[in-house]
Order: C-alpha cells, then sequence, then structure tokens
C-alpha cells in the first residue's frame, strides 16, 4: 500500500455488503473519472490493481453484479464478499490521471503505462500471481524527524492476534478525534525514532467511526518482529498525521 500512496494513490471508497448485497461507496468526486488505475486494498495490503477507460463508478457495478461471462468479474466479487464477512475492509483506491502528462504533443496515459509494471512488482493476490516476501528494510525511511515532545499525546493499543497476523490496529476511543480524516495518510515513527513507514487512516472500518490504523505488509512485519500477541503497545500521537510507537 505504501508504494501506492507515495505514487498518488488516494482512497476514493469501500465495499460493504448490506442487506446480502455487495455495495460500493465512492466519492461523489469520482464517479465520473475515467483512464485511471484502481486498487482494492484490505486492511493495508494490496490485493488488486486493474484499470479502466470507462467511468469508475460503472466498472465498480460490473463487480458488485458481475454478468455469467465476466470471470474477473466473478473473482473478485468472491474474493470481496469473503473480506468482507471476515470483516476485513475493502477500500478502493485510484491514481487519478490529470491529463497534463505529455510526450511532445501526445498526452501520456498514466493507468496504460504503469499497470504492468506495478503488477509485476507489488505481485497482488487477486491478480493471480504469486507474492514474494518483502524484506522488511526496503519499506522503512531514514528520513530524520525532529519532534516537540512537549505536543504529543500518548496511548496504548493492545496487541491483538488479528493486529499481529494482519498489519493494522484501531485506536483507543478516546483518541479518535485526535487522528486525522479517512483516507488521509499517517506517517508511523518506529521505535528507533529514524526509520519510518507510511500508512492510512481508515474510518469506515468501524462502525464507530473511530480510526483503524492500517499498514499492510510492512506493518504486518514490523508487529512480528517486534511484538508479541497480548503486548501493550504504547504510543505517541504527534500530530493528527504522525505516530511513533514505543
Amino acid at each position: 500500500m505504501n508504494r501506492l500512496i507515495e505514487i498518488g494513490f488516494i482512497k476514493v471508497g469501500f465495499w460493504q455488503i448490506t442487506d446480502g448485497n455487495l455495495k460500493y461507496h465512492l466519492d461523489e468526486r469520482f464517479k465520473d473519472v475515467k483512464n485511471n488505475l484502481y486498487a482494492f486494498i484490505c486492511d493495508g495490503e494490496v490485493k488488486y490493481v486493474g484499470k479502466t477507460t470507462r467511468l469508475l463508478r460503472n466498472r465498480m457495478y460490473h463487480y458488485s453484479r458481475p454478468g455469467p461471462s465476466q470471470s474477473t468479474n466473478i473473482k473478485n466479487n468472491a474474493n470481496i464478499i469473503e473480506m468482507l464477512s471476515n470483516n476485513i475492509a475493502v477500500d478502493i483506491f485510484v491514481l487519478p490521471d490529470s491529463g497534463l502528462m505529455h510526450y511532445g504533443q501526445f498526452h501520456l496515459n498514466l493507468a496504460a503505462g504503469l499497470e504492468d509494471s506495478i503488477i509485476s512488482v507489488i505481485n497482488p493476490e487477486w491478480n493471480g500471481i504469486q507474492r514474494p516476501l518483502l524484506k522488511v528494510d526496503a519499506v522503512v525511511s531514514t528520513e530524520a524527524e525532529v519532534i516537540t515532545h512537549s505536543s504529543t499525546k500518548q496511548f496504548t493499543f493492545n496487541m491483538t492476534d488479528t493486529y499481529w497476523r494482519r498489519g493494522f490496529f484501531n485506536v483507543p476511543v478516546v483518541s479518535s478525534q485526535d487522528f486525522g480524516k479517512d483516507g488521509e495518510n499517517i506517517k508511523i515513527l518506529l521505535r528507533d525514532g529514524v526509520s519510518s513507514m507510511t500508512g492510512m487512516i481508515n474510518r469506515t472500518a468501524n462502525q464507530s467511526g473511530s480510526p483503524r490504523i492500517m499498514g499492510g505488509v510492512e506493518l504486518r512485519q514490523y508487529f512480528q518482529l517486534n511484538y508479541t500477541i497480548g503486548d501493550v503497545v504504547p504510543f505517541d500521537l504527534i500530530t493528527q498525521n504522525m505516530m511513533k510507537l514505543k
């Protein structure tokens, strides 16, 4: 997920099961976008990357109501339902094409140019390619951070089996208002205070609207290397979009 966020992917919607039916929810500003790359991200892990020349809402509709001969739509419909049935959030991300990139007089289509490369590098599970293990040291940055500790707020969360296996955590309800908005990035400083990774704030995964911090594969690997199930994990909230694990 981090690598998609870094090149401009943004959260524009999410999937939900309502009255037994699979439904998508899209930000009104993005329902009519065309020629875009999109991704399905489950609790911070990239599961599928695709492109569409049609309206985004039309493409999502065919995932929610696949035709009998539409094998990709049928497969992803089943995948999304399985995730949601197991209480795993499925978000819709898009890389908007502003139309400003040109080679000479010709417009460069980001979707057409990037799809194969992204799938090759990330190997999303639902695209049907075996995912290799990632190295943890490939996802942390060496950027130094200057932190004013007097402005931080201190909280904790309990490392559950679900958090440890899936690379996310829910913040305490008491700290909910201190975090940023749904879909915003959050910088997660690691315990050395220097290395970091980029996560995302998800306020649609929990019915209360309290944030779920999603770090995907990278955060999962960090959890499994540094914590055990049952640990009480303290963290400092430095700003609405920056936190530090302790």
